[in-house]
């Protein structure tokens, strides 16, 4: 039943906003749960049917939510969570947060009712965050409601009384803006269930003082059949003070009342409360007391069953999540060796071929250090291509000329002029005393080079012979063997050198410095 209270108001949320209410769209609203849905069967039923015909988003999660609240009202927990929370995926899809109060506000009850308090915990506090985020007072009336139900589950009512006056003081403000019947009989309600929590603590005047406040709102025909499902909680407080009043009789029969409605209404889990309450107070004959006794237990075994199956699905959940766990952790562990061992391969290979290339780069300097002569070998090549190409095409330079250039190229080769800084095509064409076009023409037959390509390749070679003649320079910095070489950067030395050696002049050093240490190692012994 406090559900459906709960229900009721839930929907002022929807259609109303923040203290604002419609008063024809709230009466529309609020009449499907006061005169259609008598019982929790009928909610489930008409979910049902709602779910058959639905054909979008809306009417999918509505009927998921009455579907919820029918089970929660039988006692079916399980039911309850499963379709709230179906309710509640389509609800965050949609963006539509009072609604996605509306479901944490159930499952925090039902997972409470199963004695699952972390997860009830878990749902209050969404609750709660969803109020704040919204800032309504309506909302945020609703989680302290909240927040004294389930303290009340667990018989703490000393704790939740305070809960329960701050939403009496909202419903208050309610009643002071005129509005309608349906809406104040709602608020007024909220005063019994106050005095309830009073007279389980035993402050019996108390709680008379809320139930006379209660009838001063209520007239007596307001327990027609369109409201009784929510009077079982005056009558159940009207029992326990007769009883405690020791006038057995009226207290019986105020009991038969407050039970006939949730037996009518098939609200199951409040009858299982009412009985406990009626079997507490010791009022009936020992034949009726052990047929009630024995429906308590039935419906309480029930209750257990509930208890059991929702904690053995969190369980079960649980599990399931701690295998998904180890099986991300395991495509995880997989997933790291795999690229592990890729990139310790790919380093592997990377070293073998700058090896490679390092040995390359010094066989060749020793080479060139054992042939002194190679320029004027590849010079009298170059002649032979220049003899057996003559008769089929045309030169721009003589055969004189060209020779006397190779022979100035061999000889500017040797020297370390390129080595200057911002050396250019015109301090080349000085030095070799020609002219722009010759010079272009000889680099590109005979070293198919730009001027830029053959002047880099001169300063490379120079800085490697450089560096394996003189192991001292190996402890240079790279910007220091860039000034040498004559490179405006070293960058930019360091771009040249990796492009036309394959090697990053970094690694060629400690590749150099590990073979002179090992021919050192090697001499010693």
């Amino acid at each position: 039943m406090k559900i459906l209270r709960m229900l009721t108001f839930l929907f002022v949320v929807i259609c109303f906003g923040q203290n604002t209410v419609n008063k024809d769209i709230y009466k529309s609203k609020i009449d499907i749960y006061q005169q259609s849905f008598k019982t929790s069967d009928q909610l489930i039923i008409e979910g049902e049917k709602i779910l058959r015909l639905s054909k979008t988003d809306d009417d999918t999660s509505k009927s998921y939510l009455y579907i919820s609240v029918g089970h929660y009202l039988k006692g079916n927990f399980s039911k309850s969570i499963f379709y709230a929370k179906k309710a509640d995926l389509l609800f965050l899809k949609n963006h539509k947060e009072k609604e996605h109060f509306i479901t944490n506000y159930y499952l925090s009850l039902a997972y409470h009712k199963c004695g699952v308090m972390h997860k009830a915990t878990q749902y209050l506090n969404e609750a709660e965050k969803t109020a704040i985020r919204h800032n309504a007072p309506f909302l945020n009336a609703m989680t302290q409601k909240l927040k004294g139900i389930l303290l009340e589950n667990e018989k703490k009512y000393t704790e939740a009384i305070p809960y329960r006056i701050f939403c009496n003081s909202y419903f208050q403000t309610g009643l002071d803006k005129n509005f309608p019947q349906n809406v104040m009989s709602e608020f007024a309600f909220s005063k019994c269930y106050l005095a309830f929590d009073y007279l389980m603590i035993g402050d019996i005047e108390k709680a008379k003082k809320e139930i006379s406040i209660f009838e001063s709102k209520i007239a007596s025909s307001q327990f027609s059949n369109k409201l009784n499902w929510r009077a079982e909680i005056y009558y159940v407080c009207k029992a326990i003070i007769a009883a405690k009043e020791n006038d057995e009789k009226s207290a019986a029969l105020h009991f038969d009342k407050a039970i006939d409605i949730t037996r009518k209404s098939k609200m199951n889990e409040r009858l299982t409360v009412l009985l406990e309450q009626r079997l507490k107070l010791n009022i009936d004959a020992s034949e009726e007391r052990e047929m009630l006794f024995a429906e308590f237990l039935k419906r309480r075994d029930h209750f257990r069953k509930e208890s059991t199956k929702v904690i053995n699905q969190e369980i079960s959940r649980q599990d399931l999540n701690l295998i998904h766990q180890r099986e991300y952790k395991y495509i995880f562990i997989l997933v790291a060796v795999f690229l592990s061992l890729g990139v310790l391969i790919f380093k592997r290979r990377k070293r073998k071929k700058q090896k490679a290339y390092f040995e390359e780069i010094i066989e060749e300097l020793e080479n060139n250090k054992e042939t002194s002569n190679s320029f004027i070998a590849e010079e009298e090549k170059n002649e032979e291509t220049l003899s057996e190409c003559a008769d089929s095409k045309p030169h721009i330079i003589s055969e004189a000329t060209k020779t006397d250039l190779l022979k100035k190229l061999e000889k500017f080769e040797k020297g370390k002029a390129f080595t200057a800084k911002n050396f250019t095509l015109s301090n080349f064409v000085s030095i070799l005393a020609t002219n722009t076009k010759y010079i272009n023409s000889i680099l590109k037959e005979h070293h198919g080079k730009t001027f830029n390509e053959y002047i880099n390749d001169l300063r490379i070679k120079y800085i490697l012979e450089y560096l394996h003649e003189n192991p001292e320079s190996l402890k240079y910095k790279l910007s220091h063997l860039s000034d040498l070489g004559g490179f405006s950067s070293h960058s930019y030395f360091t771009k040249v050198f990796t492009q036309k050696n394959k090697i990053s002049p970094s690694k060629f050093i400690a590749s150099l410095k590990e073979k002179n240490k090992r021919e050192k190692k090697d001499y010693n012994e």
